[in-house]
């Protein structure tokens, strides 16, 4: 079987991208100080303060609405639309505006997404695919997490639950 060249070079870059969250995800969950830690908590965060994964979070608000009420929503499980955006340099994003560039770019509020971008879902995404091009994946989405005000690197993060790319009309 001959695979393309340019083939080659977008599956290189998705792995590139999937292994830059993956390492991102990992850098941002600080160690867990506890010897047994519960099943699907996040890592460093006490049993008594991890929000419950079967909470619902509501229903699902703009990612402008999550940073106007940045400390009203800190630690708690969110639902959350915004525009997906990401690549191998800057990892995963949800912003409040994308910007009609070619890649288009975040714009308006950003927020980090923390943790596994399933493959599944980004092979469903709009991507680069012209060889000058850096690799870029974008759309507009639901996220389901827990949200951090300051996150490992002191800007807003959701620690990933599950995402779903929303119809656009």
């Amino acid at each position: 079987m001959h695979v393309s060249p340019r083939a080659r070079r977008s599956s290189a870059g998705f792995l590139v991208l999937v292994s830059i969250l993956l390492v991102s995800a990992c850098a941002a969950v600080p160690t867990n100080p506890s010897p047994s830690p519960v099943p699907g908590q996040p890592s460093g965060v006490p049993p008594s303060a991890a929000p419950s994964q079967a909470a619902d979070p509501g229903p699902a608000i703009a990612i402008d609405d999550l940073l106007a009420d940045s400390t009203g929503k800190d630690g708690q499980r969110v639902r959350v639309t915004g525009n997906f955006f990401g690549d191998p340099t800057t990892g995963a994003r949800l912003c409040g505006v994308m910007l009609e560039s070619y890649p288009p770019q975040c714009g308006g509020g950003t927020v980090r997404l923390v943790g596994e971008v399933p493959a599944a879902f980004i092979a469903q995404l709009d991507t680069t695919t012209e060889p000058g091009l850096a690799k870029a994946w974008w759309g507009y989405v639901t996220v389901v997490g827990t949200y951090h005000a300051a996150g490992a690197d002191g800007k807003p993060a959701i620690q990933l639950d599950s995402i779903a790319i929303e119809p656009t009309s």
